[in-house]
C-alpha cells in the first residue's frame, strides 16, 4: 500500500476542515522513523486482514495497524484511524500549542507537529523507561517539537493512556476554549474518549469514540466510576471543577459525579 493510499484509508471517514491537513500529515510522516528496528510485531485492523503478523519490510507498515512497542506492558503505537478521528474531532489546526503525554516513540507526535506547522509548538512526554530515550531521539530533529514543557499556555492536550484524572498543571495552563482530550476509562482500560473544553463559567465535556487503552501507571481507582453509564455531553459548572481540583490533579470522575448529582437534585 502506498503512503498516499494509507493516508486515504486512515482519514477515510473524517469530515470537517482539517481532513486535508491530516491526510497530508499521514502521507508524509514515515512510520518506520518512529519505531524500533524490524522485525515489527503488528495487529492489522485493515478490513480483510484482522490478524497478527511479523513484518520486515517498511512498505508493509502502511496499513491501519497497531505496532507493538513494549510487549510485557501491552504498549503499542495506537490505531492510526482512531487518532486521525480524535485529532479531527478535537479541531487540531495550524498554529496551536499542544502537549502530548504518552508519546510512545513519537509517531503521532510527529503527525501533530506536521499539522500545527512552524507557527505551532508541540511538547511531549514519554515516561516509560524502554521508550523515553528513543522517543526523544526520534523527535530531536523536528524544530517545533520540544521535550521540555515550559509551562506554556496550551490549545490542546492529548493524553494517550486510560485515566480518570488530568494533571492539575495541564488543566491550569489550558487556554480558555482550549481542550484536554483523553481516554476516560475504568481500571480495565475500557471507556470513551472525552474532550474537556475550558471556559470561564463552565467546563464543556463532550463524549467521543469508545476505546480501549493501557491505563496510566498513576491510574486512580475512583469511587465515582459508577457514573460512567451516565456519561454524556454536559456543561460542568466551574464550581464543580474547583471542588475536584487539587495541587496535583483534576479528578475528572469526581467532577462528573458532582455535576450529575447536582442535576439529579435540581
Amino acid at each position: 500500500m502506498s503512503e498516499n493510499a494509507y493516508a486515504q484509508e486512515v482519514c477515510y471517514n473524517l469530515r470537517g476542515g482539517n481532513r486535508a491537513l491530516l491526510m497530508d500529515a499521514f502521507a508524509n510522516i514515515r512510520k518506520e522513523d518512529f519505531l524500533f528496528p524490524p522485525p515489527w510485531k503488528v495487529a492489522i485492523t485493515t478490513p480483510g486482514y484482522g490478524r497478527r503478523a511479523v513484518l520486515q519490510d517498511a512498505a508493509d507498515l502502511y496499513q491501519d495497524m497497531l505496532v507493538e512497542l513494549v510487549h510485557e506492558a501491552s504498549i503499542n503505537t495506537g490505531q492510526p484511524s482512531l487518532w486521525a478521528q480524535i485529532f479531527n474531532w478535537s479541531g487540531l489546526k495550524p498554529g496551536m500549542s499542544v502537549f502530548e503525554s504518552g508519546s510512545g516513540l513519537g509517531y503521532f507526535t510527529a503527525v501533530i507537529a506536521h499539522v500545527v506547522g512552524p507557527e505551532g509548538s508541540v511538547y511531549f512526554d514519554e515516561p516509560h523507561e524502554k521508550l523515553h530515550d528513543k522517543c526523544r531521539e526520534n523527535l530531536a530533529g523536528i524544530k517545533n517539537v520540544h521535550a521540555a514543557y515550559d509551562g506554556a499556555a496550551l490549545d490542546r492536550t492529548y493524553l494517550c493512556y486510560g485515566t480518570t484524572t488530568v494533571p492539575a498543571e495541564l488543566y491550569r495552563n489550558t487556554k480558555l476554549r482550549g481542550q484536554i482530550v483523553f481516554p476516560f476509562t475504568d481500571d480495565w482500560g475500557h471507556g470513551f474518549f472525552i474532550s474537556l473544553k475550558k471556559k470561564k463559567k463552565v467546563c464543556e465535556l463532550k463524549l467521543g469514540a469508545p476505546c480501549a487503552f493501557v491505563i496510566s501507571r498513576d491510574y486512580k481507582n475512583n469511587p465515582y466510576t459508577n457514573d460512567f453509564g451516565e456519561l454524556t455531553d454536559m456543561a460542568v459548572d466551574v464550581k464543580f471543577v474547583e471542588q475536584a481540583l487539587d495541587d496535583k490533579v483534576l479528578d475528572v470522575a469526581k467532577m462528573i459525579h458532582l455535576a450529575i448529582e447536582a442535576k439529579s437534585h435540581s
